[in-house]
C-alpha cells in the first residue's frame, strides 16, 4: 500500500510560505545593504566638507564662504543622520524577517518529522504485513507437503 501523508497539503503550503519569506529575507537584507551604503557614503562626503570648511578656515577665505560651506556640511550631517535611521529601520526590517522565517522553518519541521515518523510507522506495518502473508504461505507450503506426505504414507498403492 502506498503511503499518503494526511497533512502534506499543509506542509506544502509551509514549505511555499518558507520560501516566499525567505525571498523577502533576501530583499531586505539587500534594502538594509544599500541603506548602509548610502549611509556611509553621505559620512564619507560629510568629512570631507569637514575637512574643506577646516582648510578655508585657516586659509584666505571669507567668512561667509566659512560660513556658507559650514552650513552645507551641518546640512551634511542631518543627511547622514536620516540616512543612519533609515539603515536602522531597514535592519529592524531584517531582523523581523529573520525571525519570521526561523518561526516558518521550525513549523515545517514540526511536519516534516511528523511526516517522517509516519512513514516509518507506515514501513513497519507493511514490513510485519508482508512477513505475516510470507508466513501464511510458508505454512500453507507445509502443511501441504506434509498432507502430501501422509497422503502417500496411508495409499498402499
Amino acid at each position: 500500500m502506498k503511503f499518503k501523508f494526511p497533512l502534506q497539503r499543509l506542509l506544502d503550503l509551509k514549505e511555499k510560505r518558507e520560501q516566499e519569506l525567505a525571498r523577502q529575507l533576501a530583499a531586505a537584507r539587500r534594502e538594509a545593504s544599500a541603506e548602509a551604503e548610502q549611509r556611509d557614503a553621505l559620512s564619507a562626503l560629510q568629512a570631507e566638507g569637514a575637512a574643506h570648511v577646516a582648510a578655508q578656515s585657516a586659509g584666505q577665505a571669507s567668512v561667509g564662504e566659512i560660513a556658507s560651506l559650514s552650513y552645507a556640511v551641518s546640512q551634511m550631517a542631518e543627511q547622514v543622520e536620516l540616512a543612519g535611521q533609515r539603515t536602522e529601520a531597514a535592519e529592524l526590517v531584517v531582523n523581523q524577517r529573520s525571525d519570521a522565517l526561523s518561526g516558518a522553518v521550525q513549523d515545517r519541521q514540526v511536519l516534516d518529522r511528523l511526516r517522517d515518523r509516519r512513514l516509518e510507522q507506515h514501513r513497519a506495518t507493511d514490513q510485519q504485513e508482508e512477513r505475516a502473508r510470507m508466513d501464511a504461505v510458508a505454512l500453507s507450503r507445509f502443511a501441504a507437503r506434509r498432507s502430501g506426505a501422509n497422503d502417500s504414507q496411508q495409499d498402499p498403492s
